[in-house]
């Protein structure tokens, strides 16, 4: 049962972190979080089929912009269920294997926010069901004795529900594209694993309110020690940094640009359900270091099985 721990793909929106001005919305169209354990792995050739669920909640001072409209000392609250299905085909490519998947998120919103400015400046609280901004993801990997590596791309699909103004939206409606390397590595004797997976985010106008959300980085890490074949508990982490800043007529903030960091415990677990592998994921992530975007937590529980 040894191959990679898929990696659950929280749904965009999910992406939300930290405080002040930032990126339209102050989230992210990657899901922070979705990479962990073996995340520089490709498992074998199979259909991995994967269902999550995501909680966050954080807080951002001072002004944000929402919508076309700027909301001020905001808060949010995210669950989000999404399904995500891989192929891993037995034809190898460059003498790696090759995975095609899709993630479609849907979600729970609550915003909540002190003012919204062209808004008669009151306090306001809304919340809403929807479907989140799908995306479609290519990786390729190799695998050299203990050391696993990999590249991704992927594209997102505005497909979401949104709305401009103070709404309560789980899509971004913002399109994008994600590139990335991963690797893992596995020391036998201590049974220890390290992954890391690197990318960039390359963002287009939000064509409902012409804000175009500067170019991003972003880090996933994982730490884990292997209790036994089928456990592995340690801890994981990520960072994100946003590189260029904000532009466009809906920027009227500015080309701010924001950061943050969050660190956790997490394990997965690989059994059997009948005759199919499963593999169960816990994480929790603490952010910290936050600047110009949602800071808070944000807590994912998985379950794949491979067919």
């Amino acid at each position: 049962m040894k191959f990679r721990r898929i990696g659950l793909t929280v749904a965009c929106a999910i992406g939300l972190s930290s405080a002040g001005q930032a990126a339209e919305l102050g989230f992210s169209v990657y899901p922070l979080g979705s990479m962990a354990f073996e995340a520089g792995t490709v498992p074998p050739a199979g259909l991995y089929v994967t269902t999550a669920l995501g909680y966050y909640t954080g807080t951002i001072s001072g002004n944000v912009p929402i919508g076309g409209v700027i909301a001020v000392d905001a808060k949010a609250k995210m669950f989000v269920p999404t399904l995500n299905i891989l192929y891993v085909s037995q034809k190898e490519v460059l003498g790696g294997r090759i995975g095609i998947s899709v993630n479609a998120p849907s979600g729970h919103t609550n915003l909540a926010a002190q003012a919204v400015m062209g808004q008669e400046g009151v306090s306001r609280d809304v919340s809403g069901w929807g479907f989140g901004d799908t995306s479609i993801k290519a990786q390729l990997g190799w695998t050299h004795g203990n050391f696993n590596h990999m590249v991704y791309v992927m594209g997102v699909l505005p497909t979401g529900k949104y709305q401009r103004g103070f709404y309560p939206d789980v899509g971004l409606n913002r399109p994008a594209v994600d590139v990335g390397w991963g690797f893992t590595w596995l020391d036998t004797k201590l049974n220890l694993e390290f992954s890391a997976v690197l990318g960039f985010t390359f963002n287009a106008v939000n064509t409902a309110t012409d804000y175009k959300t500067g170019d991003e980085f972003h880090a996933e890490w994982s730490l884990g020690k292997k209790l036994s074949q089928q456990l592995t508990v340690g801890v994981v982490g990520y960072v994100y940094k946003q590189l260029t800043g904000d532009s466009g007529s809906g920027a009227q903030l500015g080309p701010f640009k924001g950061q943050t960091f969050g660190v956790g415990p997490g394990l997965t677990y690989t059994t059997k359900v009948g005759d199919h592998v499963a593999i169960f994921g816990v994480r929790h992530y603490q952010e910290f270091a936050v600047e110009r975007r949602f800071g808070g937590n944000l807590s994912i529980a998985s379950a794949t099985l491979r067919f």
